[in-house]
């Protein structure tokens, strides 16, 4: 795209999506936002309009990801009534697990140390809040009389039992060690998730 074509907003969503296309192409470790300004088709410094360093981009990609699993935790439920406790925790948990499988460039920064240590008011520590706290008030309907602490490592435990599955899937694996990795394969992790998350088997 030609540095004259941008309008004011988009430069820093070409930025993210540069940054994302690297990724996807397997170039998080080399990521820098020169090479992020070259695919984007910009000036080297037009990056530093919008980002700090290259935490600060990626920790709006992560940002981003997290939003965008919200909304998917979100459709996941919507129209399942309160009552469903149990089966709203299992679509929340495979909205995770296909959310993580469908948009691997964000979900592979969505957890990098470097953007975990930024600054906490940025959005990404928000988003990731925001996200979390839909599972756990899922497992607090599902777990009605759990205390709060409780419920609150469970629902962690089981984000991460979720998160580790589907790291190993997209690293490649999963293939390696498993004779198939079908839907019958996530639909048993995410009945392992659910009753980790619930507290029954």
């Amino acid at each position: 795209m030609a540095k004259s074509s941008y309008h004011h907003g988009d430069l820093r969503r070409a930025l993210v999506d540069a940054a994302l296309a690297l990724i996807q192409e397997g170039e998080l470790g080399t990521l820098s936002l020169r090479e992020v300004a070259r695919r984007a088709g910009v000036t080297p410094a037009a990056p530093y309009h919008h980002f700090r360093d290259k935490v600060e981009l990626l920790a709006a990609v992560a940002e981003e990801g997290f939003i965008a699993l919200g909304e998917r935790m979100d459709l996941a439920v919507s129209a399942m009534p309160p009552r469903k406790a149990r089966a709203r925790v299992a679509a929340l948990a495979r909205a995770y697990l296909e959310f993580a499988r469908e948009r691997q460039a964000h979900y592979r920064v969505m957890f990098l140390p470097e953007v975990k240590v930024t600054d906490p008011a940025l959005g990404v520590h928000v988003a990731a809040d925001a996200a979390l706290a839909r599972l756990v008030a899922a497992v607090h309907a599902a777990a009605p009389k759990a205390d709060a602490d409780t419920v609150h490592r469970r629902a962690v435990i089981a984000w991460g039992a979720g998160h580790g599955i589907v790291s190993l899937w997209n690293d490649g694996v999963l293939e390696k060690k498993l004779s198939v990795v079908d839907d019958d394969f996530v639909e048993m992790v995410v009945d392992q998730m659910v009753s980790i998350a619930t507290g029954k088997s």
